[in-house]
């Protein structure tokens, strides 16, 4: 029996207390009018079963929270994502979407609401220990390009629990955490 090969580069194995991940989902669109706004427009996605087969938990200290980007029609699978990953489920919050100025809700796309809020999963393995009791689970902040997350959810990670931190899927490199991608100086000339 031969072993996958490590997927994750330079990534140290067993060495995370959080991993924030933003899977590159792909999912099927209700009509070609969406195919602007649909992340294959802006990335390479990946199938679920690819997603779900990454050897995540391999990058989990015996304690580890696990945060989880998802759009509300990805919720079941994102769900069903962090179990396969080897997190149980604990909590989950939202980020409400302003317009870029702020001065309105984000208006995006939807399939029966339209989406002011993306949303993201917790899970855990063993008992990661908490740094702080008081960060909410809501951000309201303005929307930027496609995929680009609040700097707050860094922040707000870094109040909640101790490190070493990585990101999967960033789109950006931040100081004190490793990050893996395709794309992990995207906005790097716009921060």
């Amino acid at each position: 029996m031969t072993s996958s090969p490590w997927p994750f580069g330079e990534l140290i194995p067993l060495r995370y207390r959080v991993i924030l991940a933003d899977p590159a989902w792909m999912f099927s669109l209700r009509s070609p009018k969406g195919e602007g706004k649909s992340p294959q427009a802006h990335y390479r996605c990946m199938p679920l079963a690819d997603i779900q087969a990454l050897p995540v938990s391999q990058l989990a200290a015996p304690d580890c929270a696990c945060i989880m980007w998802a759009t509300a029609p990805m919720l079941p699978q994102a769900i069903d994502t962090l179990a396969a990953w080897g997190f149980a489920f604990k909590s989950a919050g939202a980020w409400a979407k302003q317009s870029p100025t702020a001065a309105s809700w984000a208006f995006g796309p939807g399939y029966i609401y339209r989406s002011a809020a993306e949303f993201w999963l917790l899970g855990t393995i063993g008992r990661p220990a908490q740094r702080s009791r008081s960060i909410r689970n809501l951000i309201v902040a303005p929307r930027r390009e496609h995929s680009r997350k609040p700097d707050q959810m860094h922040t707000d990670i870094e109040a909640l629990f101790d490190g070493p931190y990585v990101e999967l899927f960033a789109r950006s490199q931040r100081p004190g955490w490793d990050c893996w991608g395709n794309e992990t100086t995207k906005f790097e000339a716009v921060a």
